[in-house]
């Protein structure tokens, strides 16, 4: 590295930057923050108002300039997804917005619905008219009652101020959302199982391609986004995207709602700057572990977990770090596992979800995800294991990865290849000994 590289000043990746400001949840939990009034009284559609002054094409180049990726997990970027809608035509066309928050570990965008659904409508508004779609569809998780119930009554308030329907804000632009309650099924947070399920189909996973921008709802041009995608955009539009490009680190822009569960003082959802460290999210604001802790699961919980070392705790919560440490950064769903839980049985409750919420479409998720790895874990658990079950174990899920519809088989797989990689120890001692190395299954009450 020569000399002028290393004098350059590191950029800030922390909440002390002195150009981070909570914007996302800076709302939450304030009371009648859900209302309309609320809402306008606090620059609320003023963004939206902006973009519908300008065109299409700048909006999406905002957006670019953002730098913003995907916060429902995979991180792709937003203005370069919004641009694969093909030329437009006479064809109706749909944005999207993935409310089904169903990974364990992820609980963000249900409090943006429940405290903020205003600034997801909005969001929704001004993705539309980059995209030409007059039509929105928001899809909300069964179980989210309330933040169905406030979206309802958000959208009924904006039809009425003239914010949703024929010209939007007092525009030529015509934009309306259609509401849809999921009915508890995790496999609808894939974007094509979304689309079936909502157009009253099974939620099975499509082949892809054709890709939801040549063929999504009901076969026509559509785009999907994340709640807290849609938010950003949000401020996006407001202070540009320059601004938002300031924050973060070079692959990750802005800042992103953080999610930290388990065994922790303060456990919640905490808005930083892409870059931010997990010691810092877990210590300096959730308060840091209540016992010895010994993993932690850094995006949800599909994501590959990584062992609690100084190492590993100072790694920087973005794409590309998390990329390089074999795991993804996903929702940004921190789980923290505590040195007490036995990590076989830890896993086998992720396979249990996974096996439940499997649809049941290809053969490595109902054969290998929904049949036979949850068996071995019980087999296991009883103490009944052999070493030469651990060799299976390992060569099942290697051949789960890819080769499944969609991602449900890969979120199975992984999280159990990672404990194999940092916990086989455990694993070894279950089968030489029938008892879990830590024995205490019942951590959480003591």
């Amino acid at each position: 590295m020569s000399d002028a590289v290393a004098d350059r000043p590191k950029p800030i990746v922390s909440r002390f930057d002195p150009r981070f400001e909570v914007t996302l949840y800076r709302h939450v939990g304030v009371a009648g923050s859900h209302t309309l009034p609320y809402y306008r009284e606090h620059g609320g559609y003023e963004a939206a108002k902006r973009a519908l002054t300008t065109s299409p094409s700048a909006v999406i180049d905002e957006v670019k300039t953002s730098g913003l990726r995907g916060r429902g997990g995979a991180g792709f970027p937003t203005g370069i997804k919004w641009s694969f809608m093909p030329p437009a035509d006479e064809r109706q066309r749909f944005i999207v917005c993935n409310a089904d928050e169903s990974e364990p570990g992820s609980f963000k965008d249900r409090y943006f619905m429940e405290d903020d659904p205003h600034q997801v409508i909005e969001g929704m508004i001004i993705a539309g008219f980059a995209i030409g779609a007059t039509r929105g569809v928001l899809y909300v998780r069964g179980e989210y009652y309330l933040a169905y119930e406030r979206l309802r009554e958000a959208i009924a308030a904006c039809h009425a101020e003239g914010i949703l329907g024929r010209g939007v804000l007092g525009s030529s632009f015509d934009f309306d959302i259609i509401l849809h309650r999921g009915a508890g099924a995790y496999i609808c947070g894939e974007e094509t199982a979304l689309m079936n399920s909502f157009e009253g189909l099974r939620a099975n996973p499509r082949l892809k391609p054709p890709f939801p921008a040549q063929a999504g709802v009901y076969g026509l041009p559509s785009t999907i986004n994340n709640v807290e995608t849609f938010a950003s955009v949000v401020h996006i539009m407001a202070k540009g995207g320059a601004w938002y490009a300031a924050m973060g680190t070079d692959d990750s822009k802005g800042t992103k709602l953080y999610q930290v569960s388990g065994p922790v003082a303060r456990p919640g959802v905490y808005e930083l700057p892409m870059g931010a460290t997990f010691r810092e999210l877990i210590f300096d604001l959730a308060g840091g572990p209540t016992m010895p802790a010994k993993a932690f699961i850094p995006g949800g919980s599909s994501t590959p977990m990584l062992p609690w070392t100084d190492e590993t705790l100072d790694l920087p919560m973005d794409y590309g770090s998390m990329a390089k440490a074999g795991t993804m950064l996903g929702t940004g769903g921190v789980i923290v596992i505590p040195e007490a839980k036995c990590m076989v049985d830890a896993i086998y409750n992720i396979v249990r979800f996974y096996a439940h919420e499997s649809c049941g479409k290809c053969t490595p998720c109902r054969e290998g995800v929904a049949t036979w790895l949850p068996k071995m874990y019980q087999k296991l658990l009883a103490g009944l294991g052999t070493r030469e079950d651990l060799v299976v174990m390992e060569d099942m899920v290697r051949n789960m990865r890819g080769t499944a519809f969609c991602p449900l088989a890969d979120a199975c797989a992984m999280p159990v290849q990672a404990s194999f990689k940092y916990f086989r120890h455990e694993y070894e001692h279950l089968v030489d000994h029938g008892e879990p190395l830590h024995a205490r299954r019942d951590w959480w009450s003591a």
